[in-house]
């Protein structure tokens, strides 16, 4: 039997390409309908490139069972760099535009913006919980507006109603690293992700 060739299908906004016999019903990375997706021409000319931009977040956290400072609730500014690498879209002249990727990864980083992250058997985390029933604002505030999309992976579970990520690792910036490729690896052609926080910096490349 032959080898079957599926089709690859360009989004005219953003550059997102999908490969498969029609065009998705809505672009996964700017939420554009299928009509904005054109079909790819085979052949021509290849222009292989990276697009890059950052996201930054601002949470709190501590590392449960270490010695030293690190062990008591504290503050960061974390800076992620995500590189999307694949073909420059002829029609608009991106790889993926850099305002989409952004767009798209805010709706899952949003969740760790102005948040706590505690490892799940972090004994704070019952307590912080309880402030924030009798407080009245677990399930929510309406001035609790800027929210991500949940998500519930091995690695981690977001609560974007009361602005708390429980994590199953010690969230360094090696492990939140692992964390973001999770969330993002199958919709954007990651290429490599760069997180700083503070004078501490890691990066994975694919």
């Amino acid at each position: 039997m032959g080898v079957i060739k599926m089709k690859q299908w360009v989004c005219s906004k953003c550059g997102y390409v999908y490969t498969g016999e029609s065009a998705p019903a809505q672009c996964p990375v700017c939420h554009v309908p299928s009509s904005a997706f054109k079909e790819k021409a085979l052949g021509g000319e290849k222009r292989v490139l990276t697009s890059i931009t950052k996201l930054n977040i601002q949470y709190a956290h501590r590392f449960l069972g270490y010695i030293g400072e690190a062990q008591y609730l504290h503050g960061h500014t974390g800076t992620l760099t995500l590189e999307v690498e694949g073909e420059v879209n002829t029609s608009n002249g991106f790889v993926v535009a850099c305002n989409s990727i952004k767009n798209h990864a805010w709706e899952y980083l949003v969740n760790f913006d102005h948040a706590i992250i505690l490892q799940k058997e972090d004994p704070i985390l019952p307590e912080l919980l309880k402030v924030y029933e009798a407080q009245g604002i677990k399930g929510g505030s309406p001035w609790n507006t800027s929210t991500g999309r949940a998500f519930d992976t091995d690695l981690a579970k977001a609560y974007p109603e009361c602005r708390l990520v429980v994590v199953k690792k010690v969230a360094t910036v090696e492990n939140l690293i692992e964390v973001f490729y999770t969330l993002l690896k199958d919709t954007l052609n990651i290429k490599k992700l760069t997180f700083t926080s503070g004078d501490n910096a890691a990066s994975f490349s694919v």
